[in-house]
């Protein structure tokens, strides 16, 4: 089999992980990745900024042109595997797809909800298998043209996401991720009851500085990844597994990565987190207040959580 696999590809990316899995999964005689965090870091700024928003402009130009130039005879490849093609005309996907080449889109994000593109759009009857992590818009890939539509959950990476810190090493709660309103408001009740936080990602600066002289506070930056991202989780007792309310996620990769790293997952009640875990295996909650007081009690009852920790990790 020869397969070619077009996608962000920068180290400690979660599409890096998927082709690198791919990869040993298939075993397969050829792999050849087309980066496109090349073409997109090459671009302007501005153009970068602009193309992002509106998938349209020179960045679009720039990825489309590096693929065509990187793939020079797409009739060698039984597998094409698109890894987030929102930015991907399907000029060029119908120029790469011959006679028995499986053609497969799959993205972790929301396509329709949010990060909707209209080249995504155009592209999708061209696919044979499109792949979502997003049980809510199954329906939206079929009303949009899509061929076979696939559901999977979201997954981690077990050559990074494990343990780095026995259960006596670790402290307090960790929340990796960007800002939002009601984030601020729950993680603001955690620090009121003095509880250790550690706080990484987009948007939080001005929470910290707002909250800089509370040493229960650990603000870690902008952001974490690769190993920084795992080692951060291993080594607090509870990871909160968050849910953005800009769409209708129902569970991210943190659902499945901070119990990996063997770390207590405060998860958000509902019927899809459920069919993963029980309530000995995660702290659920439906309202931020129902977070603090149930992560409150778990670190006053270091046993109770270890235990919880051990039974997440088997499952």
């Amino acid at each position: 089999m020869k397969v070619l696999f077009v996608g962000h590809y920068m180290p400690g990316c979660t599409t890096r992980m998927r082709g690198e899995y791919l990869r040993q999964l298939l075993q397969p005689e050829t792999f050849t990745v087309v980066d496109t965090d090349i073409p997109i870091y090459g671009t302007n700024r501005l153009f970068r900024s602009f193309g992002w928003r509106y998938y349209r402009g020179p960045l679009i130009r720039n990825v489309n042109q590096y693929i065509r130039e990187q793939v020079k005879n797409a009739a060698d490849f039984d597998l094409i595997w698109i890894d987030k093609g929102v930015f991907i005309e399907p000029g060029v996907l119908a120029a790469l797809k011959k006679p028995g080449t499986l053609l497969v889109h799959f993205t972790p994000d929301t396509a329709f909800t949010n990060n909707e593109s209209h080249l995504f759009n155009a592209a999708l009857p061209l696919y044979d298998y499109c792949v979502t992590t997003k049980s809510f818009e199954l329906d939206m890939y079929k009303k949009a043209g899509a061929g076979k539509v696939l559901y999977c959950t979201q997954g981690y990476d077990p050559a990074l996401h494990h343990a780095y810190h026995r259960f006596e090493e670790k402290t307090g709660v960790v929340f990796i991720g960007q800002h939002e309103p009601w984030r601020e408001t729950a993680i603001g009740g955690l620090l009121e009851r003095k509880i250790r936080v550690k706080l990484a990602g987009a948007g939080w600066s001005g929470f910290a500085g707002k909250h800089r002289d509370n040493p229960a506070l650990e603000y870690l930056g902008t952001g974490l990844f690769d190993e920084q991202y795992a080692r951060a989780i291993s080594g607090s007792l509870v990871g909160l597994g968050f849910l953005s309310k800009r769409f209708p996620e129902l569970h991210t990769t943190r659902t499945f990565e901070i119990p990996a790293c063997e770390t207590a997952l405060a998860a958000e009640d509902n019927d899809e987190t459920r069919t993963f875990y029980t309530d000995d295996e995660v702290i659920y909650f439906k309202q931020p207040e129902e977070m603090v007081n149930k992560v409150e009690y778990m670190l006053q009852h270091p046993e109770a959580l270890e235990r919880m920790i051990a039974k997440a990790k088997r499952k």
